[in-house]
């Protein structure tokens, strides 16, 4: 007999024709409240039995993930190199230099492209099980990826910088080193209705993560002065060519962000005793751009900065396409 069942059959168990007559009719009021309530009980009584496997529980969790490919957005706010004192220190003598824009003729925008790539996800989750076939749950997930990878860059066009300065750049590249970030999720999820051990589920989750990436970028002018284009056709060409031969502009930076987004989870859970089970799921998780910057360590071989006396600083940015990525998981649930 179920929890129901039973529950009801105690109550009208009771033969009303067994209470003795009462004459007060305070005392007809009080049998007629008393009847009501215990109606209202027999009504309680299946949303106690649904409730029968609520409570808390604790989770731990490991597995791989991967990435979509990423794709990078950069830009600075540097000048054209003949508007750098430290290459020509004639540079106030040309038009736009001392702009207040300082974009007036410069190439402040580039792009480059990296491949998926796969890392490992490992978390743990505190929740709370109610009506017997919906959780809520605190989630937080540590992610990490390797790419290590290194991409040329590309001009607004798409065509590689390399091949717009000919020899005067023979190399001109961006890196992504290693990808973490430490993400908190508040997750909901549904239990699909079965009878065996083996228990399927969905869920979906806001969430904010706190990401940090491995950058470097790396731009080498040829050694040769005859190669240096740049230059051409300016009062003092052959002074600006020699300093400008075989400089090199470089950034190594960890770039930090906070990201917002949300994933979808799915997967199947198995009951081993009535405290532990043991889940395999799925999650996508989409997280917002990526976006930060910083100073170059050398800027054509001099500090990031267009004047000698430091009045000009030179900044970068980089921002990312959303961050996607799709992982599995093996789970272990306690239930108190």
């Amino acid at each position: 007999m179920s929890s129901y069942q039973s529950c009801c059959a105690l109550i009208f168990s009771t033969d009303s024709r067994k209470v003795r007559p009462c004459p007060e009719k305070k005392r007809m009021n009080r049998n007629r409240w008393l009847r009501a309530l215990l109606l209202a009980v027999c009504a309680l009584c299946p949303s106690a039995a649904a409730r029968a496997d609520a409570g808390f529980y604790l989770s731990g969790e490991l597995g791989p993930h991967i990435a979509r490919g990423l794709g990078l957005r950069s830009g600075d706010d540097d000048r054209p190199s003949r508007c750098d004192e430290f290459v020509n220190p004639r540079y106030a003598e040309l038009d736009g230099c001392t702009a207040a824009d300082r974009g007036d003729g410069a190439v402040d925008d580039w792009q480059s492209a990296f491949g998926s790539t796969w890392g490992v996800l490992a978390g743990t989750a505190a929740g709370y099980r109610f009506l017997d076939r919906f959780r809520i749950e605190m989630e937080y997930l540590y992610r990490e990826a390797r790419p290590d990878e290194t991409s040329s860059i590309l001009d607004p066009s798409g065509t590689a910088f390399t091949r717009t300065f000919g020899s005067e750049l023979p190399q001109a590249s961006e890196r992504l080193g290693s990808l973490r970030s430490h993400n908190l999720f508040l997750n909901v999820y549904f239990d699909l209705p079965n009878t065996s051990r083996f228990t399927p589920f969905v869920g979906i989750g806001p969430g904010i993560g706190f990401a940090d990436m491995d950058y470097g970028a790396l731009w080498v002018r040829s050694p040769d002065p005859g190669t240096i284009e740049s230059a051409r056709g300016l009062p003092n060409e052959a002074e600006v060519r020699r300093n400008l031969a075989g400089t090199v502009s470089r950034a190594e930076d960890r770039l930090r962000d906070t990201l917002y987004g949300y994933q979808v989870l799915f997967g199947v859970d198995y009951s081993l005793t009535p405290s532990f089970s043991v889940e395999l799921r799925g999650r996508w998780v989409d997280f917002s751009a990526f976006e930060d910057g910083g100073s170059y360590d050398r800027l054509r071989s001099h500090p990031s900065n267009l004047r000698r006396d430091g009045s000009e600083p030179v900044h970068y940015r980089v921002k990312t396409d959303d961050t996607e990525f799709f992982g599995l998981g093996l789970r272990l649930n306690y239930r108190f």
